[in-house]
């Protein structure tokens, strides 16, 4: 079976999750050693930004193009093109590993697209809304299913109704390379939070949170993420106002995979208070690197931590999520961390993973239900 995997809306090398979610997919197929059987559709004139995370497989750069403020023109415009491409490489199915309004999809060939969740089929702006609901239902319903990345966000796009394709959960894959082993003393000692930083994800309650503890505790508190907005119109003005710029700090630089572990592994804590995520990642990179966590108590969250980490209520309530730093910072249990740690080698693994989709696409090809 011969796969083609839609990487074209990779323009960048930035570690976004969504990037990352394909990187991490490739990496199972090339542990199960299917390599050979996967063809990598890039944007022409990006993926040197990405290459070394390519490296092994075959890969085509190609040109898309859409009408001007028409992104949704972008399926329909290469569709010709794309069928061809699919004849003359032999390719069996297509999987798009990031279903939106511009996604490329097949006249001839069945296709498995990925919806991670469903925040911009709900965006505010009407127009905006409009424009990428017409593109994403386009191409989804052209699929021959839908995965998605929790049961919570199935749900989600089942409630959206003018999605007819068949939707199913497949676990993305969480990897790390920190060794709790290597964790170093650091002084002062800091709480980390990796995530966009815009509102849903509720920075400024954390931030609250850590102001009212900051007399009794040495800690800084530590974002890591891109510059936003509403770091610069928000967050940046209240952590001046409040006299914490000594102690609450961004980290935007463009870290190595190595920095990266540093920053979860040397963490006294990590905290993600955010109000919508599709699965959510980083509690769980943080718990490979061996560091306790506390996670708003989105069901989301719930889910694909398991149960397993320190939780709180309700997500905007800085009052309750200070005395569960307190809570957790005063009992950390080296043993239960590790239990926690193997749990998720074993759940969220590239190669389970990788698996998981290759049967899924082994049933399309072979006609199944």
């Amino acid at each position: 079976m011969k796969i083609a995997v839609d990487l074209t809306y990779i323009r960048e090398e930035y570690a976004t999750g969504l990037a990352t979610f394909s990187f991490s997919l490739l990496r199972g197929f090339k542990e199960n050693g299917q390599a050979d059987e996967i063809l990598l559709l890039v944007e022409a004139g990006y993926e040197a930004g990405f290459a070394h995370r390519i490296a092994g497989f075959k890969t085509l750069p190609v040109k898309t193009s859409y009408l001007p403020k028409l992104p949704f023109t972008r399926g329909p415009l290469f569709r010709k093109r794309l069928d061809k491409i699919l004849e003359n490489e032999e390719i069996d199915i297509l999987l798009s590993p990031y279903l939106y309004d511009r996604t490329l999809y097949s006249g001839k060939v069945p296709g498995i697209a990925v919806i991670h969740d469903t925040k911009l089929f709900d965006q505010k702006n009407p127009l905006l809304r409009w424009r990428f609901r017409f593109g994403a239902f386009r191409a989804a319903n052209r699929m021959s299913r839908i995965v998605t990345i929790s049961q919570n966000a199935a749900a989600a796009i089942k409630e959206l109704r003018k999605i007819k394709t068949p939707v199913e959960v497949i676990y993305v894959s969480v990897v790390s390379h920190a060794n709790p082993a290597s964790r170093e003393a650091v002084n002062p000692p800091y709480i980390l939070d990796v995530n966009t930083l815009v509102d849903h994800k509720n920075p400024l309650t954390l931030i609250k949170a850590f102001e009212l503890l900051k007399d009794r505790i040495p800690h800084r508190l530590v974002f890591k993420g891109r510059r936003t907005p509403y770091w610069d119109n928000v967050l940046a003005p209240y952590i001046a106002e409040h006299g914490l710029t000594e102690r609450v700090e961004l980290n935007d630089a463009l870290l190595s995979q190595e920095e990266m572990d540093r920053l979860y592994v040397n963490a006294d804590l990590f905290v993600t208070p955010s109000e919508m995520e599709g699965f959510g990642a980083t509690p769980i990179e943080a718990s490979l690197a061996g560091v306790p966590v506390i996670c708003n108590a989105l069901p989301t969250l719930l889910e694909s931590t398991r149960g397993l980490v320190n939780y709180y209520a309700p997500a905007q309530d800085a009052s309750a999520l200070a005395d569960k730093i307190v809570e957790v910072l005063d009992n950390k249990d080296a043993a239960q961390l590790e239990v926690i740690r193997r749990a998720y080698q074993e759940a969220y693994s590239p190669s389970h993973q990788a698996t998981c989709f290759y049967h899924l696409a082994e049933t399309i090809c072979g006609g199944q239900s």
